[in-house]
């Protein structure tokens, strides 16, 4: 400030110069933040002999993770009986925020000795800390609001499965009345932002968000939980609906979420900053609870695996361990109790192509002390391709099977678990074409049995019929297995000509030995067959055309039409009878509801924007409706949880299936007609909307006898009204009838 003139005082605040005291006390500004700087606590005390010492051990424990700037490191010090020690902490400055993460979540609790664990933070952490206020406030204590029933649906009178479709900016729950027509339950305009998704037995319904997922349930569908992951695009529920995974190609970012949240709820934020990067959630729907978070696979050049098949997360059937492929490398199992890795570290399996876990009978689960999951490795340079069986958690081979000549493996497991079958793609001797083979394994055999099945072709699609004691199974295999060309949508614009055959196991047994084989039941030969759908209950398969630009065909199939000879049912070729055939235009989905009573066909919008919609059909191939809904894009049938009856159980209603035919007869006739339907559904409306408006007039009515004395019952006025009575004849035409001589 200038010399201080008497006679010239300033006569505002605004005239007074301070530009001497500014330039004195400011304060200059970083031009960087301090992301990048880490806290590295406990560790050794040293002098200043030894100081060169520690900053190369600090040096060498963060080689692998990022480069430290140079004089990046500072250690402050304080003088103890003349001596400059260090305080067991220090600075350390890396090139970028991520190798600062890095260092974070990598070095935090690393044991430098057995008397130094290191505590690592982010710089920037200790002032948010700093400012946790001294004294803990309670947060206040949400009051407890009851959930509905999660399973009512499954308390219809009429026995009646439901079925969600999403049609334009609409997304509804609507009632299956026999596939004749459909009953809305509810309707929400943009309920969903991309798809829905029903859980395993079909408790949930999810819907996906900008925000993350959804989790929806009861009567009126409220909602349950919410699962905050931003631009979540891939979900997947394990076997028991008690976890699900998410998948977003956003990595996780800590303010990003907080803007979502809002200001005051960021402490609903699941995730930290060991989350950050991450792409993968697994979460606990009970609780809504963030379990852990994974980054992509890493490649062997270091560059993230971001093209990979869904689910890329596998769940053992007991839900105790979640487990993922590195590809060509090694298979990461997780205990789901801490998530931490099976025995500390991954099953190395140089070069893994493919894994898959067994899976367990929903509808007879059982106490298994182990699972167990099988993988194949591809055959490099002069090392055969094997196929592995192994045990977990003690990763005890079980089985292993070499293969020569190997070009490509898929994996099916039988719905069981029983038995596994290999879909083998082979060279021939001159490499210039393939040819398919079938190795099935029988769990349950001594020795884990396999039995080869050949064919000269290429087996391109393989399904289990998932209730047939004898294994029973059909492929699809055509002569050139490569794939037609696609639209960008993902329709074929030509169709192949394919062959479908059925095979079934059969065991053999004569006096000498005890023969055990697949044997092939039928050959349907020159179909345009590209899907094979059967029945959850087994039995009955629909074979289709789906996804081309050129052919719709459907055609339903009985497998086990028994012939009789000698009064004995026996399984051959003509057990397998075609029941019906028919044709959906553009359709590119199908799927059977639970029961195996109804088959539903779709043709979605999202593959093209012809004649969008779906087609019910029942188990014979009849048709029993169909609904063109402009903008169609997706229909699920709503699963249904296992059953709680016991085998016996089951058999003793399907003995007595005869006492309740009778009620069964009267509501099919009550049921034949849409109209039927919509004449009662309408009759039940009015029934409960005359029962609600008598309760009001009744309440009403009780509340004004209340306020009356008895004699003003008894007032009456006299009748001053003169009556007029009119009399209508009203004559009706029974029967008119004209006859000419």
């Amino acid at each position: 400030m200038p010399e201080l003139d008497i006679n010239n005082l300033p006569t505002t605040e605004e005239e007074i110069d301070f530009t001497d005291l500014e330039e004195k006390f400011s304060e200059k500004l970083l031009e960087e933040t301090l992301d990048n700087v880490v806290l590295i606590d406990c560790l050794p005390i040293v002098d200043e002999n030894k100081e060169s010492k520690l900053f190369s051990l600090v040096k060498k424990i963060t080689k692998n993770i990022g480069k430290i700037l140079e004089d990046g490191i500072h250690m402050p010090k304080e003088s103890v009986d003349g001596k400059s020690l260090s305080k067991g902490y220090a600075f350390v400055e890396f090139e970028t925020p991520e190798q600062a993460r890095n260092a974070v979540v990598t070095l935090n609790g690393y044991k430098l000795d057995k008397s130094h664990t290191l505590a690592v933070n982010l710089f920037m952490d200790v002032e948010k800390y700093s400012k946790v206020p001294e004294t803990f406030t309670a947060p206040p204590k949400p009051d407890y609001t009851p959930k509905e029933h999660f399973k009512s649906w499954l308390l219809d009178e009429q026995a009646r499965d439901q079925f969600c479709m999403h049609f334009d900016q609409d997304l509804s729950v609507n009632w299956n009345n026999r596939g004749s027509s459909y009953e809305n339950i509810i309707s929400r305009k943009s309920w969903t932002e991309t798809y829905f998704q029903w859980s395993t037995f079909g408790l949930f319904l999810t819907t996906l968000h900008r925000q993350g997922a959804v989790l929806w349930g009861g009567p009126s569908f409220e909602k349950i939980v919410r699962f905050i992951h931003l631009n979540v695009k891939l979900i997947d529920f394990s076997p028991k609906e008690n976890y699900l995974v998410t998948f977003s190609g956003d990595p996780i970012n800590l303010e990003a979420v907080d803007a979502v949240l809002g200001f005051g709820n960021e402490h609903l934020n699941p995730f930290t900053d060991s989350d950050v990067g991450n792409n993968f959630c697994i979460w606990e729907i009970k609780t809504g609870r963030l379990l852990k978070t994974f980054p992509y696979t890493m490649k062997s050049d270091d560059t993230p695996v971001t093209k990979f098949s869904w689910p890329c997360f596998k769940w053992a059937p007991s839900e105790n361990y979640i487990a993922r492929m590195t590809p060509g490398s090694k298979i990461s199992i997780y205990q789901v109790s801490d998530m931490s890795l099976l025995g500390k570290k991954s099953l190395q399996v140089p070069d893994i192509a493919s894994f898959d876990w067994q899976p367990e009978d929903a509808s007879k689960p059982k106490s298994k002390k182990q699972d167990i999951l099988a993988y194949w490795i591809p055959e490099i340079d002069l090392q055969p391709g094997r196929i592995v069986i192994i045990s977990v958690p003690d990763y005890n081979i079980l089985r292993t099977k070499n293969v020569v000549g190997l070009k490509d493996i898929t994996l099916h497991w039988h719905p069981t678990g029983q038995v596994l079958c290999a879909r083998i793609q082979k060279y021939t001797k001159t490499k210039k074409s393939t040819f398919s083979v079938l190795e099935i394994f029988r769990l349950n055999a001594k020795d884990i049995s396999s039995d080869i099945v050949e064919f000269k072709d290429n087996v391109v699609a393989f399904a289990w019929d998932p209730r047939s004691p004898s294994y029973k199974f059909a492929i699809i295999h055509v002569a050139d297995p490569t794939p037609p060309k696609m639209t960008p949508a993902g329709m074929a614009t030509t169709t192949v000509k394919s062959n479908v055959s059925f095979y079934h196991f059969v065991r053999t047994r004569t006096k000498i030995s005890n023969k055990e084989e697949f044997v092939l039941l039928k050959t349907v030969d020159s179909k345009n067959i590209t899907s094979i759908n059967w029945s959850p209950k087994g039995r009955y398969v629909v074979l289709s055309t789906l996804r081309t630009t050129t052919a719709w065909g459907l055609e339903f199939w009985d497998t086990d039409a028994e012939t009789q000879t000698s009064n004995k049912a026996i399984t051959n070729e003509s057990s397998i009878e075609l029941l019906n055939s028919g044709e959906h235009y553009g359709v590119t989905d199908i799927e059977w509801d639970p029961t195996g009573r109804y088959v539903v066909t779709s043709a979605s919008t999202w593959r093209h924007t012809m004649e969008n919609g779906f087609a019910i059909w029942d188990f014979k191939g009849d048709q029993l409706s169909k609904n063109v809904i402009d903008r169609f894009k997706q229909i699920l049938c709503r699963p249904r949880p296992p059953t709680l009856l016991t085998d016996a159980a089951k058999n003793k209603i399907r003995k007595n299936l005869e006492v309740y035919s009778k009620d069964f007869d009267e509501q099919d006739r009550i049921m034949e007609s849409a109209a039927s339907i919509e004449q009662l559904n309408k009759r039940r409306r009015m029934f409960s909307e005359w029962c609600s408006w008598r309760k009001r007039i009744t309440a009403k009515i009780e509340e004004l006898a209340k306020n009356l004395s008895i004699s003003e019952y008894y007032i009456h006025q006299p009748d001053t009204i003169e009556h007029e009575i009119i009399e209508e004849i009203v004559e009706e035409v029974i029967e008119e009838r004209v006859e000419y001589v």
